[in-house]
Parts: structure tokens; sequence; C-alpha cells
């Protein structure tokens, strides 16, 4: 027999999603439903012909096939849970989420602006537009009512002074690690910080490896394959072993797998335990930035009792951790420039693709090393 084609993840992928399109009658032929695994069931309503339904069907598969070869898994639950929260809205206030009305699609992006940042709201402008061309409807991103809306936005939130995440150095990052109990959620968390900071991955990214991505190399470290993420290419990271067990992804991972079974391949390296000791599904990205604050808020690196009393336990919840699950990539990408590592290798190591992003770490160390203050400032005596 000859021997069986490469497996081919894209393509099967776009295989599964494609045949779970479907287009049926909704109860009380009040429209159509359009069920897939890409987004919740979508309503279309109003009367169809079957010649509609047919084109519909067409447009969704295709759309499928779209998704598939462009976004990752993550991705697609990004635009999930974004697009929930669109149609959501849009039902509250008598509005159809499929109308593509750019009058209606401007006002949620106005009204999501006030707890959103531009970059999320681009991932939820992209999630409604795909639930419509899922629909087989015509919504264009650059209608200015659309536009014109981003746009004010960025103006808006450029003007204003960003509360930037603190990165996490290897002193710090030590004291989070350290201050993990010695518990199932505890080695996880423990393994979390520390592939999140030597991989320097997005906190998407995090959750998002499966068993099989992490492999121990003897003598070495671990490799880590990271797929998607914003760039869609995916890349490997290399993390070294270290001399101090304490904060060894190596050893962190065997404490790990002691706890939770590894033998599936596919299985979700990071998942949520519950109060009994149950594990669930994977983890959230959400649950990367709780883990970073409340360790941060718990060995005293925050001044959140202050704010509490000063300006209520609201605004020390929002400003009471100057730490989140970026400052693991941060502090990597930070601490590997004061070490003087190249831009390429920081940019390998990130998977970065704009230098100008990646060159902020580097410019920051820079403005230290070599510093005319420092010879003037803390220059020797004689007597010293």
């Amino acid at each position: 027999m000859p021997p069986s084609p490469p497996a081919d993840p894209v393509a099967d992928r776009a295989a599964e999603l494609v045949r779970s399109v479907a287009v049926t009658a909704a109860p009380d032929d009040t429209g159509v439903v359009i069920t897939s695994k890409i987004l919740d069931d979508l309503l279309l309503p109003g009367a169809h012909t079957s010649e509609q339904i047919v084109e519909i069907t067409r447009l969704a598969k295709a759309a499928a096939r779209t998704v598939a070869a462009r976004y990752s898994r993550n991705t697609e639950r990004a635009y999930r849970a974004a697009w929930v929260a669109y149609q959501a809205w849009a039902v509250s206030l008598g509005f159809a989420p499929l109308g593509a009305d750019p009058r209606v699609v401007g006002m949620y992006l106005a009204k999501a602006s006030e707890t959103r940042a531009l970059p999320t709201l681009k991932v939820h402008l992209s999630a409604i537009l795909l639930a419509h061309r899922l629909a087989g409807r015509s919504l264009d991103a650059k209608h200015p009512l659309i536009a014109d809306q981003l746009a004010g936005v960025a103006a808006l939130q450029a003007r204003r002074k960003v509360k930037q995440a603190a990165p996490i150095l290897p002193d710090l990052l030590s004291r989070l690690v350290a201050a993990q109990p010695d518990s199932a959620a505890g080695r996880r968390n423990a393994l979390l910080l520390l592939l999140g900071f030597g991989a320097a991955t997005r906190r998407s990214e995090l959750v998002g490896l499966d068993v099989g991505d992490v492999v121990m190399v003897p003598g070495r470290g671990l490799e880590v394959t990271i797929r998607g993420g914003k760039t869609k290419r995916g890349r490997t990271a290399a993390l070294w072993a270290a001399d101090d067990p304490a904060v060894c992804p190596v050893e962190a991972l065997r404490r790990w797998r002691a706890v939770y079974s590894m033998e599936d391949a596919d299985a979700p390296l990071f998942v949520s335990i519950n109060k009994g000791g149950a594990f669930g599904g994977r983890l959230s990205d959400r649950s990367v930035d709780r883990v970073v604050r409340e360790t941060s808020q718990a060995i005293g690196e925050t001044d959140a009792d202050l704010i509490r009393w000063t300006q209520g336990p609201e605004m020390a919840q929002r400003l009471g951790s100057r730490f989140s699950a970026h400052s693991l990539r941060s502090g990597f990408a930070t601490a590997a420039a004061e070490e003087e590592a190249s831009l390429k290798k920081i940019m390998e190591q990130t998977g970065h693709q704009s230098s100008d992003v990646a060159l902020k770490y580097i410019r920051h160390a820079d403005r230290w090393r070599d510093n005319p203050t420092q010879r003037l400032f803390r220059r020797k005596t004689d007597a010293d």
C-alpha cells in the first residue's frame, strides 16, 4: 500500500469547520439559523427562498474555509466572546445584530470604547464582520460611521495617560514562583509564570498551549511550540533549564506532570482547578492576569490598601496591582535587553514582527547603559 499522505492540520481544520456549517429554519418560521463551530448560532430574520438558503449556505462555508486558513483557535474563541457581547448589546436596544447597519456598529464601538482599548475594539469589529459574512450580509468596515469612530477612539485613547503594566524582572519572578503553594494549582501556576516569562508569550498563547507543544530537550531545557498568535505564523521558543530548581521551567513541568496527566498530547497544558481539586477545561486567558495580580498582591507588590482607603474599593480593584499577564512578556524583553541580547534574538523569542515595538524594550535598557549621569553622580572619590 502506498504511504499515507502527511497530515495537514490547516486542511483538516478547514474541513471540520466547513462540515459544521448548517442553515436551518428557525422556530416559528421567524427566519433561518446559521449553525457553525465558528460563532454561536446566528439568527437571520425574515422569509427566505430555497435558492437564498442555498446561497447563504455556500457563503457561510466559504467564510469557514477563510477562518481556518487565517485565524488561530485562540482568535476564534476571542471572536465568539466578542460576538456574544455585541449581540447582547444590540438585542437590548432593539437592534438587529445582523442588520448590516453601520450606524448600529458605530454606536456599539462608541459604547464599547468606554471600557475597552482600541486593539480589543478591532477584534470586536472583526467578529461582527465575520458574523455578517457567515450570514451572507454585506457590511463595509470602511464606512465613515465605522472607520471614523475607530479613528476617533484611537485619537482619544492616544491622548490618555495609559497605565502600563510594569515588567516582571527575574528577581520578582523568583518571588512570584516561590509564593506558589505546593498544591495542584500552585504547581500549575508556577509553570504558567515560568513559561509566560521564558517563552515571552501573550496570555492567549500561553493558555492555548497543548501538552504536546512543550517538549523536554535533554541537557538543554524546553522547546515550546507557540501556535497562531497575532502574527498567525507561530514560533518555537527555547528555554534553558535553570541552575536553581526553584525557578527551573523543566523542574516546574515535572512537578506539574506529577499531578496532571499528560498522556494526551492534544489536551490543554493548563486547565482550571475547582475548590475540590478536580481538573476542568482549558484555563482562560483572564486567569493568567488573575494569577499574576493576586500573587503580586500577596507578596506586597501593590498599593491596594492605600488606594482602597483613599479612592474606594472599586478603584482599588482596577489599580491595585502594577502587574498583569503582559508583565511576564515585557519583563522578559526588558531583562533580555539589559543582558545585551540582540534585537533579532529578542524578536525570535517574543514573536514580534515589528522592530519598532521590540525596540522600546532595548531603548529602555540603553537609556541606563553608559549614561553620563552615572559618572557624574556615582563618581568614586579618592577616599573610596
